[in-house]
């Protein structure tokens, strides 16, 4: 979304606060969807989303300090690292496959978890101490860069928590709620939300939301993810080269 309000001419840290603003009202938009479709998983949810939203306020505050072409080259770097993330992803494990070992179970912070979406079920293990400090890391960038849940929730939970790739989109939404409402405000304040553009934004944004959520659950795993390299490469790409020539 930031790569492309800049291509219109929106300046970035008006894309910025913006683009959080828009991510806060479509993740409410898309949530009802993945309820009804059971593709959240609440205990990751409400581990990461205390952490997220106290690092939303403090990083969106200071974004409004850094100079446009650092912010922009920045932003290129963070999608660049994206990328290096969501490709090391790893395919989700159904229910029949081998159990967790004996040690790793004892250990009090990690928690197994059973989770079934449509026909299929998942059985992972969710680690708790990594769960908050990816929430802090979550709240610290998204705040600082206007970033929501497509871009650095989608490929964190895949690598760090090892959620399945089909419960990930949805989480991502519930947990970037909060977070995305107190960075935008945080944002707003500073003077860097466009209402003009914003409301337009909501109203594409809803729609798309509840598009994509039905789409998300029909496109296999392989074709989400080469979609999804292909278009954080292109924003990558553009970001730098206007971050470099200004």
């Amino acid at each position: 979304m930031i790569p492309l309000l800049s291509l219109m001419g929106v300046p970035i840290h008006t894309a910025v606060g913006t683009c959080l603003a828009f991510v806060a009202c479509s993740s409410l938009a898309g949530i009802l969807q993945h309820v009804r479709q059971r593709s959240i998983d609440p205990v990751v949810v409400l581990t990461m989303t205390l952490p997220a939203t106290l690092m939303a306020i403090v990083s969106a505050h200071f974004s409004s300090l850094v100079s446009r072409p650092v912010l922009q080259v920045s932003f290129s770097l963070l999608l660049t690292g994206v990328m290096v993330m969501y490709s090391l992803a790893p395919t989700a494990r159904s229910l029949h496959t081998r159990p967790t070992t004996a040690a790793t179970a004892s250990r009090w912070y990690i928690i197994q978890r059973q989770r079934s979406v449509g026909e299929i079920s998942y059985h992972y293990d969710f680690d708790m101490l990594k769960a908050i400090l990816s929430g802090t890391a979550t709240g610290l960038l998204s705040g600082f860069f206007g970033i929501g849940g497509g871009v650095f929730l989608v490929p964190l939970p895949a690598v760090v928590l090892r959620v399945p790739l089909r419960m990930i989109a949805g989480t991502s939404l519930a947990v970037f709620i909060l977070p995305a409402i107190v960075g935008a405000y945080t944002h707003w304040r500073e003077g860097n939300v466009d209402v003009g553009l914003w409301l337009p934004l909501v109203v594409a944004g809803i729609v798309g939301s509840q598009v994509g959520a039905r789409w998300v659950m029909h496109m296999p795993p392989a074709m989400l993810k080469r979609l999804f390299l292909l278009l954080v490469s292109a924003g990558a790409v553009f970001m730098l080269v206007k971050g470099l020539t200004e």
